[in-house]
């Protein structure tokens, strides 16, 4: 009677009890800290002023915009090469989609910080990819490409590669195939049958994919400051700068306050697409 009875007490919410509290601690309460400091004035008080001199700073605004900037910009680029990439997966042999799969997943086994350092190589002035322009005539001497918004768009492109692929595949691979077929047998040509029947059907993870690499080119610290040097300045980099280097804690949560907003409010927009996508596909 006793054994019978464990695994019915080990099952339901108790088997979540430690997902939730590792969100409680290590998610929710910092969040919920972050809060409160961005509303914090002399003395613990409430105040609103961070927020006022956040949005009356002309250079918050500029700051804000390139990195939304820089966040769509790689979001288009991770897009147009991962959803043929992506496709290419489904249609694939075995071997082959294995072969295309381990090259996805193999970067994530690598430390986003070690990838970073090689696009800063790659793209130096003596780099391979200087070398291979001036090899094929395209410029005479070495490209300014190291420390550019150019570079920093080149390597978010690489290391967030994987999300948008693995999203894209996830739904494309459960399209079903008679729906091609059906197409086909209609008189629809490849370009037809893309636009008409499998792009619609990749909505939900063309949205999923978007927003996730959206949201972490966003805040990609390591990224963003070692590739684009010191010329360039973005949320994550001025974030740092007034809560670290100023000692303006309370500032610098309204600025990460506000960024989270923005970039909260791209997600959930994202994901109401996405059900309504699904209700306009399967009715």
């Amino acid at each position: 009677m006793l054994q019978s009875s464990s695994p019915r007490a080990l099952s339901g919410p108790w088997l979540a009890a430690p997902l939730l509290l590792y969100f409680l601690v290590f998610v929710l309460a910092p969040q919920i800290v972050l809060v409160v400091m961005s509303f914090r004035g002399l003395e613990g008080a409430f105040t609103l002023s961070h927020f006022a001199r956040v949005l009356s700073d002309p250079m918050t605004y500029d700051v804000l915009i390139s990195t939304l900037r820089l966040g769509l910009t790689t979001t288009l680029l991770t897009l147009l090469i991962g959803y043929p990439y992506a496709l290419g997966m489904v249609y694939a042999s075995p071997r082959i989609k294995s072969l295309l799969l381990l090259l996805v997943v193999l970067p994530l086994l690598v430390s986003g910080v070690v990838r970073t350092f090689g696009w800063m190589v790659a793209l130096g002035n003596q780099g391979p990819v200087n070398e291979l322009l001036q090899w094929l005539g395209v410029t005479d001497q070495p490209l300014r490409i190291l420390f550019t918004e150019t570079a920093v768009v080149i390597g978010l492109t690489q290391i967030e590669m994987p999300m948008m692929v693995l999203s894209l595949y996830t739904v494309l691979g459960r399209m079903d195939s008679s729906l091609l077929l059906a197409s086909r047998s209609l008189g629809e040509g490849h370009w037809k049958t893309l636009v008409r029947v499998i792009l619609p059907l990749s909505v939900p993870g063309l949205i999923a994919g978007c927003s996730l690499v959206f949201a972490s080119a966003v805040g990609s610290f390591v990224a963003q400051t070692v590739l684009g040097g010191g010329g360039l300045l973005y949320m994550p980099m001025y974030i740092y700068q007034q809560s670290i280097l100023s000692q303006e804690w309370a500032f610098a949560a309204a600025l990460a306050l506000i960024l989270m907003v923005a970039v909260g409010a791209i997600i959930f927009a994202g994901n109401a697409l996405a059900r309504k996508s699904k209700g306009y596909i399967y009715g």
